[in-house]
């Protein structure tokens, strides 16, 4: 591995998504299962699925029109180089919040179950701290931890989940097909806001080692997040109640709080079945601020693509301080992702599209 390198393997960026994706949506996801299709909640990932399969249809469609290209020199080629820069910015902005509201959101849990006394601007500045320690060294860097991380995530979890499917009632996810169709395709659009992830493909895409296999890194890893979710949703309503997962800001840890292991010699074995959580979100903080910092490099043409990774940090730091409690932090998260999550997984790709083709930019434009 060389320091600073910008490239990843078509494995690496699997993994990658798959754990960014396996973020603080997925604690509170029962709970929004719940509320929009009551005990059909578990079933919400299967069309999930395929909202999530046309976000990488709509990016990877833009990213293969202009090859070895992103955003940042996509946008300003088509719709000139002043609102160009202001769809960037607009880009980067909603990236980082994205990021200071998952922080703040994984702090609040960290400080509920770990560390009570400990201040959250001091939980936070650590996990930002960190996340520069890795990124500063490149998207190889970022690849290569998430190579090992993922056997200290998914490996403790596929043994807890075995042990939940074993001892749990499944009658508690009857009766069956009762929610009204509406509210089943919300809370779809709603699930499928856990592969927001996706849109990094804008500016990192071209740093695949293998371009003409994204629309395959983008299906392969939803379908695993798909797959985790139906069984995290089924399982939560099945071991502590529907009624109760929607009462609940993160349902999953009451989940993790009832399971008692046969033997077990740890005191609070949450704080042990948890801590996949805490590797995977940080996993997606690292690339939220990758993606943001790399995109400001490349606009001011800096010769070191991590020369910004340090400015960003007070920044994602006062975003993450700015909701008053847990709640708020709460609804921010879920109206920020209903309002603007499809900005940059649909809408702007499929816009841009439309623009190569009439100017004849980009593919057949070129030819």
């Amino acid at each position: 591995m060389y320091t600073h390198n910008a490239n990843v393997s078509v494995r690496q960026m699997k993994i990658l998504f798959i754990l960014q994706m396996f973020n603080m949506s997925m604690v509170i996801l029962p709970r929004i299962a719940g509320k929009m299709a009551g005990h059909d909640g578990y079933l919400l990932p299967i069309l999930g699925f395929g909202f999530g399969a046309i976000y990488v249809w709509s990016i990877v469609s833009l990213l293969e029109r202009f090859p070895g290209e992103g955003l940042d020199t996509i946008a300003p080629k088509l719709i000139t180089k002043g609102l160009g820069w202001i769809l960037i910015g607009l880009y980067v902005i909603k990236v980082l919040i994205g990021a200071g509201l998952e922080v703040r959101m994984f702090a609040e849990m960290v400080s509920q179950v770990l560390l009570p006394k400990t201040p959250l601007p001091i939980i936070i500045l650590i996990l930002l701290f960190a996340v520069h320690y890795l990124i500063k060294s490149g998207l190889e860097a970022s690849g290569r931890m998430a190579e090992i991380v993922a056997y200290f995530v998914f490996v403790p979890l596929a043994f807890v989940l075995s042990v939940v499917a074993i001892k749990t009632d499944y009658k508690q996810l009857m009766p069956f097909m009762t929610a009204k169709p509406d509210g089943f395709i919300k809370g779809a659009y709603f699930v499928s806001m856990t592969f927001m992830p996706l849109e990094f493909l804008l500016i990192i895409g071209n740093l695949v080692s293998k371009p003409h296999k994204l629309k395959h890194i983008g299906l392969w890893s939803i379908g695993i997040i798909s797959v985790l979710e139906i069984i995290l949703i089924g399982l939560t309503f099945t071991g502590v109640g529907m009624v109760t997962s929607t009462k609940q800001i993160w349902p999953m840890l009451t989940l993790m709080e009832s399971i008692q292991l046969p033997g077990s010699f740890f005191e609070n074995q949450e704080i042990f079945m948890m801590s996949w959580w805490i590797l995977s979100v940080y996993m997606y903080i690292c690339g939220s601020m990758y993606v943001a910092s790399l995109t400001i490099s490349r606009l001011a043409h800096f010769n070191r693509q991590n020369v910004t990774i340090l400015p960003l940090i007070p920044i994602v730091f006062l975003i993450s301080m700015y909701p008053g409690s847990l709640t708020e932090a709460y609804r921010y998260l879920l109206h920020f992702n209903g309002k603007f999550g499809l900005l940059f997984l649909f809408v702007v790709p499929i816009v841009l599209i439309v623009i190569a083709k009439l100017r004849k930019k980009g593919g057949e434009g070129n030819a």
